[in-house]
């Protein structure tokens, strides 16, 4: 029974990080002018938008085939975990020492989605020890 509260909570984080890879992915790799008019600022080549936008949409299809048999899926958890992180410490990164003339909602929103994800990720993974094996 706890395995199996272990494996929804699991999901449950996998599925918050699929729905906000694809959201953020799509959106970079399919409108990054109409994501960059968005955010304001100093125009940026699309181009420099579009690749991050595949990478995240990649590591969705990750967390949807985890999603499908979390059991063994040690190492793409894993992945998932630190690619939030270390995306959340990017954006404070900007936040705190470096200049941007984007708005700045448009750098704290996803800053604090992917530490939420981080958190439920790690929080998940904790808990669903034993079938990630």
């Amino acid at each position: 029974m706890a395995q199996n509260s272990a494996v929804q909570k699991l999901k449950a984080a996998l599925m918050l990080t699929i729905i906000f890879d694809l959201f953020y992915g799509v959106g970079l790799f399919v409108v990054p002018g109409l994501l960059s008019a968005i955010a304001g600022g100093t125009p940026v080549e699309h181009g420099w938008i579009r690749w991050a936008g595949g990478v995240l949409i990649g590591l969705a299809v990750g967390a949807m085939q985890a999603y499908r048999n979390p059991a063994g899926q040690r190492s793409i958890i894993t992945l998932l975990t630190m690619t939030s992180l270390l995306a959340g410490l990017a954006f404070v990164y900007t936040l705190l020492f470096e200049t941007y003339s984007i708005h700045t909602w448009f750098i704290v929103v996803p800053c604090v989605g992917v530490f939420v994800i981080f958190a439920a990720l790690l929080w998940a993974r904790q808990g669903a020890k034993e079938i990630l094996v």
